[in-house]
């Protein structure tokens, strides 16, 4: 979903100084207004790539995945989802993984860099940390695209999931089960973008629907996102023993969340509506007596798969949107139950939805099945 984050390094503001003339000043400060402000990014999710192959193309081209991966099994499969693609278009992937260490992304970024790839893709991690990266990589004419980070450079392609949709998708789905309303453990951090923006459907909701009442906060945003959650979550439900429905932002947090409930006894009581889905999920949700009703959800590993063709069409001199997002889909314990679904590979057969092939495919761009 996004990077685990234990360290915030504050942005290193690099000013250009010029002697020269007045001209060279203001061609300096027009670039670097240009990367330190947030681009007003056009989202274009029916751009297709040329379907005729370019002639820029080239087989055994290079790709740098700058990335933050964190615990549990969707950070797997995004990754194997974006190498398998590379891989089957001919081209190479080198790996930096900076599991959760701020300082160490930023080191493995400028490695990444000096490495000179084709094409870099910025899987994760903190704006503040990435972003003078990614000026520095466009810079050097190395194309970049980036999946879930709050970037500044309007040179880079953003792409995520389109969190809003998936906020509104989980919290529809959470007032359809609860018509009269109830008691909320809202379990989120701030600070990360696509959690930022589920926050704002979610404070949207409240205002919306004043029959569900906030009575507990927690959420810890650390390289062990479930224990710290459910360490924190357990202090704070024992003084909110009437939650009746927890609201989670995403999959790791949701796991905190039933490990919290269920060391309060009050597993049985309240209904907990997450973000998110892997195998692991899979088996917590369809595990009787389970209180997690539904998430809402991408393939990780088709997420990876269309981040991965968006670089080679990058690598191959396309022309992107700024911005592009993935559609999620209500996935409920009660379609797993029901379709005996137990794993993601049952899932994507349940739920074909999930495959999107034709997202930023091209006739020259093999096709994969994501997750075999």
């Amino acid at each position: 979903m996004f990077a685990i984050s234990t360290v915030l390094i504050a942005a290193t503001a690099l000013g250009a100084c010029s002697q020269d003339t007045d001209n060279d000043s203001d061609t300096a400060k027009k670039g670097s207004e240009k990367k330190s402000q947030s681009c007003d990014r056009i989202l274009n999710n029916d751009y297709m790539l040329p379907q005729a192959k370019p002639a820029e193309f080239k087989k055994g081209f290079t790709v740098a995945l700058v990335r933050q991966s964190g615990v549990g099994d969707y950070f797997e499969q995004w990754g194997n989802g974006a190498t398998k693609q590379i891989e089957a278009a001919g081209g190479k992937v080198k790996v930096y993984d900076a599991r959760g260490n701020n300082s160490t992304q930023v080191s493995q970024f400028g490695q990444a860099i000096s490495s000179k790839p084709d094409v870099i893709i910025v899987d994760h991690g903190l704006a503040d940390s990435v972003n003078p990266k990614i000026d520095e990589a466009i810079d050097k004419g190395i194309p970049v695209v980036v999946y879930d980070v709050d970037i500044a450079n309007c040179d880079a392609t953003y792409i995520s999931q389109n969190d809003e949709s998936i906020a509104e998708e989980i919290l529809g789905y959470l007032k359809k089960e609860n018509p009269d309303g109830g008691k909320i453990a809202y379990v989120n951090v701030s600070g990360i973008a696509p959690l930022d923006s589920r926050n704002k459907v979610y404070q949207e909701f409240l205002k919306g629907n004043p029959e569900f009442k906030q009575v507990a906060h927690f959420g810890k945003y650390t390289e062990s996102v479930a224990a710290d959650t459910a360490t924190e979550g357990a202090a704070a439900l024992s003084a909110a023993k009437d939650t009746t429905i927890a609201f989670a932002a995403y999959d790791e947090l949701a796991k905190g969340t039933l490990i919290a409930l269920r060391q309060q006894g009050l597993s049985d009581k309240v209904k907990v509506y997450g973000v998110d889905i892997s195998t692991a999920d899979i088996q917590l949700m369809i595990k009787s007596g389970s209180p997690w009703r539904a998430t809402a959800a991408t393939d990780p590993a088709n997420v990876g798969a269309v981040v991965a063709r968006a670089a080679i069409g990058k690598a191959a001199g396309a022309d992107l949107p700024d911005k592009m997002t993935i559609p999620a889909t209500l996935i409920t314990q009660d379609q797993l139950v029901d379709k005996n679904v137990e794993n993601m590979d049952d899932l994507r057969k349940a739920l074909p939805e999930l495959s999107t092939p034709d997202y930023l495919g091209a006739p020259w761009i093999p096709e994969i099945t994501p997750g075999q």
